[in-house]
């Protein structure tokens, strides 16, 4: 299986917006319908606060009037969220006819544009790999440029375990980045999509769930290939994140 990062589309064409921020808006409006949702992801949180977005399908409602820009088009893929995406029904049923997460929810979900509100859509959450059970952290390969500039060039680490990472997370305040992400036996790979809460910060698509999306002439979303982020990567001196499954 290949794994495709998924994003929102930036194409003004597709998305009607030519900012490239995205087709919907943070309002106030929306956090008086959704306070829970400003409480997860941007309210005070301890050490652990991050369990709240791996564990997303535990805290997860349904969302109220989404905001979408005055000339956003609706598109089957919306990203919006700092978890999931956005989807309609046309989209809802290819994803439930993949292979999907054991833990996840589609949510309903409205829309908001011009004052005027648009149903038949929906939240798509799923809990994020953390990598405890399914990464062999000991074979990982880290990028530590990051935490050099915030630690000092004297910054190293020794990572075997799951716990050793952890440690470092909390030790520092970041998450550490990887530029190999080794997965071990337990992983499924027969997933279609997943998203990792520590180590790379991407959501990923199978090759075979594309075929569909592809097919189905899916809309508002863009897949890159492995080999096209090794690229982009490249370009802006950022990190290439390489999965390799045993």
């Amino acid at each position: 299986m290949t794994y495709f990062i998924i994003k929102k589309d930036s194409n003004p064409k597709v998305v009607g917006v030519t900012h490239g921020a995205g087709q919907t808006a943070y309002s106030d409006k929306f956090v008086d319908k959704n306070q829970w949702y400003d409480d997860i992801f941007f309210g005070e949180r301890g050490k652990d606060g991050w369990r709240l977005w791996a564990e997303i399908t535990k805290y997860a409602q349904p969302l109220v009037e989404v905001e979408m820009e005055k000339k956003a088009k609706f598109t089957d893929y919306i990203g919006f969220s700092m978890r999931g995406f956005i989807v309609n029904n046309k989209f809802r049923e290819i994803l439930e006819s993949s292979h999907l997460p054991q833990k996840h929810k589609f949510l309903e979900t409205t829309l908001i544009q011009k004052d005027k509100i648009i149903d038949g859509y929906w939240w798509f959450v799923y809990d994020m790999e953390t990598g405890e059970n399914t990464v062999d952290f000991a074979k990982c390969e880290y990028d530590l440029c990051y935490h050099k500039q915030k630690m000092g060039d004297d910054f190293m680490v020794n990572i075997h375990t799951y716990q050793d990472y952890l440690n470092v997370f909390y030790m520092t305040g970041s998450a550490l980045d990887v530029s190999k992400l080794v997965f071990n036996q337990n992983f499924d790979q027969e997933l279609d999509i997943f998203g990792m809460q520590f180590l790379s910060s991407k959501n990923y698509v199978s090759d075979r769930l594309l075929k569909k999306m592809e097919k189905a002439k899916i809309t508002g979303y863009e897949a890159i290939s492995p080999e096209r982020a090794r690229q982009r990567a490249e370009k802006f001196n950022d990190i290439y994140c390489e999965l390799i499954f045993q």
